[in-house]
């Protein structure tokens, strides 16, 4: 395939709208000039995460690495289809990054950062190009170990959590490291309606997206061999209690739906390591970094992040 953007993605900042048939999505590159064979960082957000919580990270990153980062179609400044689907899967979100790369003319390698879903979008990613990626992040993310026995499921928290906002029980709203008007970016950007529906459609699908991964079986085949993988682990179980707790408060839930939510919430802080560790499986060079802060790291404690990346970037080489 003939790319369809003329742009050379390897030197210079720059950014647009890159065609991947039915839409388009934008993408931005950014960091050093990129030599011939030198890995380029991709970045892989969250559930209805956009580039723009992860602009401190970025600023960090782009003295050292090239930066690639995009807004997955419905989110940011990327457009969505004609009709957004009810439920929106990783591997889906794979396969639009794979035609945007292509599109695009960016070539491998790739050092992949994903965080929290992009668990699961990376690693469909990764049985897409398993020749193209010579190494992984890992921020807190999930994987086909996440609650694989024992109820799990939005249906489980949601009574006792009701309508309560994560970033102001979690207190991810005051102890962000954004600037005002960063921090302005993303919070217009999760009022927007567009963006929301396009979220929803992504919740709608981590159940299935964990299952898929199941019989493809990588954590068994060493996909990344000998390349640098890290696994960061924040706390979420500790913002799930946060959440509880504002839950009850406010009355939320019935007993017996208050006691199904600890005991899904006791099994994840008693396996969270042991189901984080399974992805060091991936490679023979990995490394597990714990780190006491909230779920949203990049916004947290974005020079944790970086210094994976300058390690998989050093160890790469």
């Amino acid at each position: 395939m003939q790319p369809i953007s003329k742009i050379d993605w390897d030197k210079g900042d720059k950014d647009g709208l890159i065609s991947i048939g039915s839409h388009n999505l934008y993408m931005s590159v950014s960091g050093p000039d990129r030599k011939p064979g030198q890995p380029i960082v991709v970045l892989m957000q969250g559930v209805g995460s956009t580039i723009d919580e992860w602009v401190a990270v970025r600023k960090l990153v782009i003295p050292f690495a090239r930066w690639l980062n995009y807004d997955r179609s419905g989110m940011g400044r990327s457009e969505g289809p004609d009709q957004t689907p009810s439920s929106i899967s990783a591997a889906s979100v794979a396969a639009e990054l794979d035609i945007l790369l292509k599109n695009a003319g960016v070539e491998p390698p790739f050092i992949i950062v994903a965080h929290s879903w992009g668990g699961y979008t990376s690693r469909e990613f990764l049985e897409l190009r398993p020749n193209d990626i010579v190494g992984m992040v890992f921020v807190d993310c999930n994987t086909e170990r996440f609650f694989d026995s024992g109820a799990w499921g939005a249906d489980v928290f949601s009574p006792v959590l009701g309508d309560q906002d994560f970033v102001e029980t979690t207190g991810l709203s005051t102890s962000h490291v954004l600037s005002e008007e960063e921090w302005k970016a993303v919070k217009d950007e999760q009022a927007d309606p567009r963006h929301q529906v396009t979220e929803a459609a992504e919740v709608q699908a981590v159940l299935n997206d964990r299952r898929a991964l199941v019989p493809k079986k990588q954590l068994e085949k060493l996909l990344l061999k000998d390349y640098p993988v890290s696994v960061i682990i924040a706390d979420s179980p500790g913002d799930f209690q946060k959440m509880y707790d504002f839950g009850v408060a406010a009355g939320n839930g019935t007993e017996e739906e208050g006691a199904l939510f600890r005991k899904c919430l006791d099994r994840w802080r008693e396996m969270n390591e042991d189901w984080q560790k399974e992805l060091l499986k991936l490679s023979r060079l990995s490394r597990f970094i714990r780190l006491h802060c909230s779920h949203n790291v990049q916004l947290l404690q974005p020079q944790s992040i970086v210094q994976e990346i300058q390690w998989a970037m050093d160890s790469y080489k």
